[in-house]
Order: C-alpha cells, then sequence, then structure tokens
C-alpha cells in the first residue's frame, strides 16, 4: 500500500466512523458505549491521519532541495 493510499484509506475510516457517531445520536436513545467506542477509534485515526501529514511535510521539503 503506498503512503498516498493508506493516508485516504485513514481519511475514508475517519469518515465513516463519524457517519456512524451521527446516525447514532440521531437514536431515541443512544447507546453511550457505542458512542465512547466510535469516538475513541476516530480519536486514534485522527491521531494517525496527523501523523502522516507531519511525515509528508517533514519529507517534502527535503525532496524538493535534492530534486
Amino acid at each position: 500500500m503506498t503512503m498516498k493510499s493508506r493516508y485516504h484509506a485513514l481519511v475514508s475510516k475517519h469518515l465513516a466512523i463519524e457517519k456512524k457517531i451521527a446516525t447514532e445520536l440521531k437514536r431515541p436513545l443512544p447507546d453511550g458505549f457505542a458512542l465512547q467506542r466510535l469516538k475513541r477509534q476516530k480519536l486514534m485515526l485522527r491521531d494517525q491521519i496527523e501523523s502522516w501529514e507531519r511525515l509528508v511535510h517533514a519529507v517534502r521539503p527535503y525532496r524538493t532541495q535534492t530534486a
């Protein structure tokens, strides 16, 4: 899996979890445990996405200097 496809997969998963959270919150009696689990997963994905973004920004200046 390339870096770009891995990044897009993380973003897609993050968006899917956001939709699941929104769906759960629309229920008459939202499941608190399910929401907590989904929010934790979303936070972990956000951290992974930010790590990839920092990596890309750290590598990009190096590539332009050597090209």
